[in-house]
């Protein structure tokens, strides 16, 4: 016959100190520690921390099947009895610890606990899971990863694979089916990164507050002409507004640069990344000409006048000339362009954000890191799955672009200059 247990609500009250008489000095110690400016390592301490509140729970559930530690009971039907080795899971990781032992008296069979059944579980394994695969982690050497969480777990690679897929299509989806209607945008960037062998073109927005919105993405074979104009058709389908005259930031490929002329006209202001055309230039020079000119080149885009700039930049052209035409060639072209921000007389914070691609290349890095180690791409459409998780996930840590509190200069460049171009067409 199954006996009964020893619960006492009033005797479990009774060890209350015993049990979180630690746990509160130790929490006090941290709040105390970051209220007087101690850095204290928190993520380990908390860590710590939710062990204890694990093993605090558990203890009261022991308190209710025997009683009180130390306390003689005469209808004691349970006893203690030391600890096994066990292991509980805080934030989707096995963490190894004690658990309490108690056993029946007569059958000396040990009694489950029901908490330590509950800690045992992982109940957010596929967030976590979801969450380090996508920093970099190939699905097919899982289990070698995240401090042995699959082997803890006995999770297999083919098991997380159809996780991950399903994570990754549903960010793919929202990347793609939300409206663009309510950002007001002042600039876009455009530029292409490789991802198992396949270009994606990627664009990403800057707001009025200068806050950066990854925006969507194309697939394509190479960073061609239709493939950027398939991208930014499809953010005129789903309502980025064009009323309000942007800025655009491209990498200085003419198929972009003849994608954003087809979709948002001839008028639409465009700035070239400066850090590539310098590299396009000097990659005609020799070694002993590249600091010089990789210098001249800075200057001048440092310069806060368009006219200046510009004088710079065709005096150093007549300069490399002789040197060799084709690296005069490459500094010419578009030149225009690797000055728009001075045309626009933008404050110097705001021109540094402005004149290169450098913040959507900040995006281009987090897809890379998040997908360095898949071993193996079967199609296009994983290709833009892990692309657009790592975009998005990459965006959780967006700042304001540097200079972001000079945003209304930039809006009322762009409104005049959408008069002077109204005025003379």
């Amino acid at each position: 016959m199954r006996r009964n247990k020893v619960v006492n609500q009033n005797d479990v009250l009774k060890d209350y100190d015993r049990i979180l008489g630690p746990l509160e000095s130790r929490v006090k110690s941290i709040v105390v520690d970051i209220l007087s400016g101690v850095q204290p390592h928190l993520a380990a301490e908390l860590h710590g921390v939710a062990l204890e509140v694990m093993q605090a729970v558990m203890e009261f559930e022991i308190t209710s099947i025997a009683g009180p530690k130390g306390k003689h009971l005469e209808s004691r039907q349970y006893n203690r009895w030391g600890h096994n080795p066990g292991s509980v899971v805080i934030d989707g990781t096995k963490v190894h610890c004690p658990v309490p032992r108690v056993v029946e008296d007569e059958s000396r069979h040990t009694h489950p606990l029901r908490t330590y059944g509950v800690f045992r579980q992982g109940g957010d394994l596929v967030r976590r899971a979801y969450r380090d695969l996508i920093r970099g982690i190939s699905t097919r050497r899982f289990r070698e990863g995240v401090e042995d969480f699959v082997k803890g777990h006995g999770i297999s690679a083919s098991t997380i694979s159809r996780h991950m897929v399903r994570a990754t299509a549903q960010k793919v989806e929202e990347l793609f089916s939300r409206s663009l209607a309510v950002l007001d945008l002042a600039v876009l960037m455009i530029d292409g990164v490789d991802v198992g062998g396949h270009t994606v073109v990627i664009a990403l927005g800057i707001d009025t507050q200068g806050v950066k919105h990854i925006l969507g993405l194309r697939q394509g074979a190479t960073e061609n002409a239709t493939v950027a104009k398939g991208l930014l058709e499809d953010l005129l389908e789903r309502g980025l507004v064009v009323g309000r005259p942007m800025l655009v930031v491209i990498d200085g490929a003419k198929a972009l640069r003849r994608a954003v002329k087809d979709v948002f006209g001839e008028s639409t202001p465009v700035q070239r990344c400066t850090v590539h055309k310098k590299r396009n230039v000097l990659e005609y020079l020799s070694k002993n000409d590249r600091p010089w000119v990789s210098r001249r080149m800075s200057q001048a885009y440092n310069e806060h006048s368009e006219q200046e700039a510009r004088t710079m930049l065709l005096a150093l052209a007549n300069q490399l000339q002789p040197i060799n035409p084709d690296a005069t060639k490459s500094l010419l072209e578009g030149l225009e362009e690797t000055v728009t921000v001075q045309r626009l007389g933008l404050p110097k914070e705001l021109r540094l954000s402005l004149r290169s691609t450098n913040i959507i290349e900040s995006a281009n890095n987090g897809v890379r890191d998040r997908t360095r180690n898949v071993k193996r791409w079967r199609d296009g459409f994983q290709v833009e799955r892990w692309t657009a998780a790592g975009l998005l996930e990459t965006a959780n840590s967006f700042r304001r672009i540097r200079g972001c509190d000079h945003m209304p200069v930039l809006v009322t460049a762009l409104s005049n200059h959408r008069k002077q171009e109204t005025a003379v067409a």
